[in-house]
């Protein structure tokens, strides 16, 4: 019936070994499974370093092929030729180049028909041609064409850097507003 005292002891011993090896099991497997988690998060975290690092690299080469000149101009010569146009007029315009303003007055003496030829040949003079052309696109109404599609294509030319701008480094457009104002 009973058992003895040797028996019991071996059977505490045998349960005792038996536990001390389950428990060392786990410990392996809370181990290995911490290991593989650390080597799972440090594969992913490579990853996303690797992607941002693209991501960035490809960002940068979009903005130097956007931003080099030449290229651009290669591209787009009519487009290059119209801002250096529109450009042209525009410096000549703040510059005071041709306007008219530098000549004395107007002539009163003599007829009609020679105070233009008397002023068409004083501001020949003085302004030289660049003060003709300028006269002569006044009068035609080139000018505010000229000026309204100059608007316009710096108008266009700023939305596209936005643009730009906020597709690779989003936020960017909402921070420089909040800069400027």
């Amino acid at each position: 019936m009973g058992q003895s005292t040797d028996q019991i002891r071996q059977e505490i011993d045998h349960n005792r070994d038996d536990a001390a090896q389950k428990i060392d099991q786990l410990q392996t497997q809370v181990l290995g499974t911490a290991d593989q988690m650390r080597s799972n998060v440090q594969d992913t975290a490579e990853q996303m370093i690797d992607q941002v690092k693209g991501t960035v690299d490809d960002s940068v080469e979009m903005v130097k092929q956007n931003l080099d000149l030449k290229k651009q101009i290669e591209e787009r010569p009519l487009v290059a030729l119209g801002v250096a146009l529109v450009g042209g007029f525009l410096l000549g315009g703040m510059s005071g180049g041709g306007g008219g303003s530098q000549q004395g007055g107007h002539q009163s003496s003599g007829n009609a028909q020679y105070g233009d030829q008397r002023q068409y040949s004083s501001s020949h003079q003085s302004g030289g041609l660049s003060s003709g052309l300028r006269t002569a696109v006044q009068k035609t109404g080139i000018e505010d064409t000229i000026s309204n599609a100059a608007a316009a294509l710096l108008g266009s030319v700023t939305d596209q850097l936005k643009s730009t701008l906020d597709q690779n480094f989003p936020g960017f457009a909402d921070n420089m507003t909040n800069v400027l104002h």
